[in-house]
């Protein structure tokens, strides 16, 4: 396991050379407690790291102005770092936003005239605006098959709020960086229902999790 000096030496040395670096390349070699450690030392050198001259004009038709209003989200919603998370999952499965949707239900059983309802809730957790609290341990452990994680990691994901946890931190690195596959980014949001639809057991695994 490499030593976590050792990487925070190494990622520095990248990002004085030519950067922004990466720190997702650097977290990756690491698990648990180190990858915490790692993350909170990355952002205290982010935060005092001389700051590069900034091109709004070449912000606005970058790929990154997409991740900061993804952790934007994240940070202020219901749904923990869900919508910083998620569209990384899909971009790394090589997976559009339908692909997820269609695959999530029929993990879950959704007949055709469910599909739609399942589309609104993901949205709603790449969003930021479902609480992470009432998705069920089966969403997850479905959504975790598909995109390639556990379902613990994306529990865990969904908790983070705020800047009260270590990986609130690493969060708040990646607002320096990161490149979307445009392939994979789908603009846009889904229309919303004409009219409200009797509740039913797919509102109940989005949205019932540890109820009475």
């Amino acid at each position: 396991m490499p030593d976590v000096d050792k990487l925070l030496h190494e990622f520095i040395e990248e990002d004085r050379a030519g950067g922004p670096a990466d720190p997702r390349a650097y977290l990756e070699r690491v698990e648990g407690t180190d990858r915490a450690e790692l993350e909170a030392l990355i952002d205290g050198y982010l935060a005092r790291a001389p700051r590069r001259p900034f091109d709004s004009e070449a912000f606005a038709r970058s790929p990154a102005r997409v991740v900061a209003e993804e952790l934007g989200r994240a940070l202020g919603g219901a749904s923990g770092t869900w919508p910083a998370l998620l569209p990384r999952l899909r971009h790394r499965a090589q997976l559009r936003r339908a692909d997820v949707v269609r695959r999530l239900a029929d993990e879950l059983g959704a007949r055709e005239a469910q599909v739609d309802k399942v589309a609104r809730y993901y949205h709603e957790m790449e969003r930021g605006t479902l609480p992470a609290a009432g998705v069920s341990d089966r969403v997850l452990e479905a959504l975790g098959r598909i995109v390639g994680v556990t379902a613990q990691r994306l529990r865990d994901a969904g908790r983070t709020s705020g800047g009260t946890t270590p990986g609130t931190a690493g969060a708040v690195a990646f607002a320096r960086v990161g490149s979307p596959d445009p392939r994979y980014v789908e603009p846009g949001e889904p229309p919303a229902p004409a009219a409200p639809e009797p509740r039913d057991e797919i509102d109940q695994l989005f949205t019932s999790a540890g109820r009475d």
